[in-house]
């Protein structure tokens, strides 16, 4: 058995991990003030293709904890010139394909063992025969399904919005669907790429966006 104060560690790790997210977005944009051409922005490429690291908490369906994994997320721009006349915003369809592992003794607020398998009893009962250890392990394959909106700030910087759903398949236990929100930003590194980082729910990325 692991020590409880190991759980907690674990967990303080994904929060101050996530922070640490946050804090970099914040200074993405910092980094942006500095830079004066907000008029042409460019909005040139058709698709976006982002592969990335991925960080999980609070899985849906049966699983718990917190994990980690990788995916790769396709983004292809549907309106360039946006929905607002004032505004150098854009318009994407994104989709991707996330793998995330978690543990659920790395869960923010502790974890329960629980019943895998029950066999019948005496007298109509249920007697169970298989329990999660440490809260148990969970394979997750997500398939997010989103609206980009761009918003163009800077030649350096943009920020995104993305509501959607994120329909996943969760190992031993089958599928299911959640809505997803996510907000993120990316720093511009060239012409045609760009370090971007995605906050949101079920998972959070952070990864190099090729703009094609």
């Amino acid at each position: 058995m692991i020590p409880m104060s190991l759980h907690r560690l674990n967990g303080r790790r994904v929060v101050a991990f996530v922070a640490a997210l946050a804090v970099a977005l914040l200074g993405f944009i910092s980094l942006a003030n500095a830079d004066e051409d907000i008029a042409s922005a460019p909005k040139s490429y058709r698709f976006e293709i982002e592969p990335h690291l991925v960080l999980g908490t609070s899985p849906p369906g049966f699983g718990q904890g917190s994990g980690i994994g990788a995916g790769i997320r396709g983004s292809v721009v549907a309106l360039p010139n946006g929905l607002l006349p004032k505004v150098n915003d854009s318009l994407a369809i994104g989709f991707g394909l996330d793998y995330g592992h978690y543990y659920g003794k790395w869960a923010l607020n502790g974890y329960r063992d629980r019943c895998l398998h029950y066999q019948a009893g005496p007298d109509g009962t249920q007697v169970c025969t298989d329990i999660t250890l440490n809260g148990g392990d969970y394979t997750y394959l997500y398939v997010p399904i989103v609206v980009q909106w761009n918003f163009w700030f800077t030649r350096r910087f943009s920020g995104f919005v993305e509501p959607g759903v994120d329909l996943y398949h969760l190992a031993d236990h089958g599928f299911g669907a959640v809505p997803a929100f996510y907000l993120g930003g990316r720093l511009r590194l060239s012409e045609h790429t760009a370090l971007t980082i995605r906050l949101g729910y079920p998972t959070t990325a952070i990864g190099v966006s090729f703009l094609l």
